[in-house]
């Protein structure tokens, strides 16, 4: 699969929990080596599950209900006239460029109308919207462990530490490995890829009997802790430079390391477990 059929045919519908499990196969498959249609898969759910979290659930007025429904028709009227128009031209052999963006349009053009007309009606009916606690780098790095939980793919050839370690630092990322073997965890892996903007990312997999942890690295772009950090650590022996949230269903440890990037650990496990899991196997 590449990345225009995924995001064409599979994308909405992956999200949405609607693909077969043949599909899903295929679709988690590609994700796990694709870091674009990762990061497009984790913008398309942030904005589903903001439409879903965050809006107040009362009954759509017939005025709002009636722009939503016309804005829909003519985006489907649109799409089919743009649908026959490419068959007539590819019955005279004409290709045009373009055709990409238009699916891509049709895509993302609903939801961001559902969007506006949400928020619209949340200003009418409610002031100010209740304010969204959506971290971007945590959303991502929770769909990266999501896939990468389901299958795991180093494109570091050795999986020897220090191997690994050598080729973070060839891309200007922290060598630092986490040592969690003394705590029940193997490491599976790493592997490196390119984030949309063209910077590096590596992710770290491990595994154990308890459950699993993601380790990334990336560089910072001027984050800072968010608020929110979890009432769970109040030890004196976990403060400093660790920063521990439940986000969404998820422990996360988010930390600084030198030369200007950020670390994020990401784990099912319990943020007790969790906490310790870590500071036993901080430097």
């Amino acid at each position: 699969m590449d990345c225009t059929t995924y995001i064409e045919k599979y994308l909405s519908a992956h999200v949405d929990g609607e693909l077969s499990a043949a599909e899903l196969r295929d679709a988690e498959e590609h994700l796990a080596r694709c870091v674009n249609c990762r990061a497009r898969f984790a913008e398309e759910r942030a904005v589903k599950t903001l439409l879903r979290e965050r809006a107040q659930m009362r009954r759509t007025p017939p005025i709002v209900r009636g722009s939503i429904l016309a804005a829909l028709d003519a985006i489907d009227s649109a799409a089919a006239s743009n649908d026959a128009a490419r068959s007539r031209d590819r019955s005279a052999g004409i290709d045009r460029g373009g055709m990409l963006t238009m699916r891509r349009a049709r895509i993302w053009l609903p939801a961001a109308i559902a969007a506006a007309a949400v928020f619209a009606f949340i200003m009418i009916h409610g002031g100010n919207p209740p304010q969204a606690h959506a971290i971007a780098s945590f959303d991502a790095a929770i769909n990266n462990y999501e896939q990468f939980a389901a299958h795991f793919e180093p494109n570091i050839k050795s999986s020897a530490p220090a191997d690994i370690s050598d080729a973070y630092m060839g891309h200007q990322l922290p060598g630092f490995l986490w040592n969690f073997q003394h705590r029940g965890y193997n490491l599976i892996g790493g592997r490196v890829d390119r984030l949309p903007d063209g910077t590096p990312v590596s992710y770290t997999f491990y595994r154990g009997d308890a459950g699993t942890i993601l380790c990334t690295y990336m560089k910072s772009h001027g984050l800072r802790p968010p608020p929110g950090e979890s009432p769970v650590v109040d030890e004196p022996t976990y403060s400093g430079e660790h920063h521990y949230y439940q986000y969404k269903g998820y422990s996360i440890c988010l930390s600084y390391p030198p030369g200007g990037c950020i670390c994020i650990l990401v784990s099912k496990r319990p943020m007790r477990e969790f906490v310790e899991d870590i500071v036993d196997s901080a430097p």
